[in-house]
């Protein structure tokens, strides 16, 4: 057998081999890399921050809770698209703006639909926007940021429905046309069997606004009266139900 003159070309192991520090170097990289990729996506972890911007009657907790954004927040793993969907979904929400402000905060800015009242209803209390459509129902209200009108039960709503009944839109129709600065004053608005109404002040001053007439008119005065009094303390009452309103001081 004939043997090849042809020198043996095979390269020695150690010289075919990544010199160590190489080797250690890219074992470092990876290790780095796959560390951040499991922490990206790792539930175990709170990560960065959520923002509301814009909110006054829905709280934090509940944006939140309609946008299913986790205790455990991590804002990699959060999609800011779903996020908008499911709170433009929201009667309450008007507008919604979902940015990521980096390098770890996402932040929702919300404008809010307007609510004007809560009414009671058979298992907990529905708030109306001005045309009287249900834009949430909770089984209690901790914090009263709109009036409550009271005398009137509504029957099971949900939400999205509209509510008909006349006297509680002439309430809407009155708190419609009060300017926000007022509205936010008035704590009740009763309604009497005899469909006599009243509206309550946070200081106890109360609004005889008498039946469903000239309300556009009475909302005026409300918001002159209690503008001009700089004391609203010091008045007893407010008698809207004749042509020239009258003013009672303690």
């Amino acid at each position: 057998m004939l043997k090849s003159d042809r020198p043996n070309r095979r390269q020695p192991l150690d010289q075919r081999l990544l010199p160590p520090k190489i080797f250690a170097v890219l074992l470092l990289l990876f290790a780095c890399l796959l560390a951040g990729y499991l922490l990206i996506n790792s539930s175990l972890f709170a990560i960065g921050t959520v923002v509301v911007e814009g909110n006054k009657y829905m709280s934090v907790e509940d944006v939140h809770r309609v946008a299913n954004i986790p205790e455990r927040l991590n804002i990699f793993r959060l999609d800011i698209d779903e996020i908008k969907h499911r709170l433009t979904k929201d009667l309450r929400v008007a507008e919604v703006a979902v940015t990521r402000r980096y390098p770890s905060t996402i932040v929702i800015s919300i404008k809010e639909s307007q609510p004007l009242a809560y009414v009671a209803g058979s298992y907990g209390f529905f708030e109306l926007d001005k045309q009287g459509m249900i834009l949430a129902v909770y089984k209690n209200v901790k914090q009263l940021n709109v009036p409550l009108i009271t005398g009137p039960k509504l029957d099971n709503g949900y939400v999205g429905d509209k509510v008909n009944e006349p006297l509680i839109q002439s309430v809407l129709v009155y708190l419609a046309a009060l300017d926000e600065k007022t509205l936010n004053q008035l704590s009740e608005i009763n309604i009497q069997a005899s469909g006599q109404m009243t509206a309550y002040t946070l200081s106890s001053v109360h609004i005889r606004l008498g039946n469903g007439d000239r309300l556009p008119e009475k909302a005026k005065l409300t918001n002159d009266i209690l503008q001009d009094v700089k004391d609203a303390k010091s008045i007893e009452y407010i008698d809207l139900t004749y042509a020239s309103p009258f003013i009672r001081f303690r």
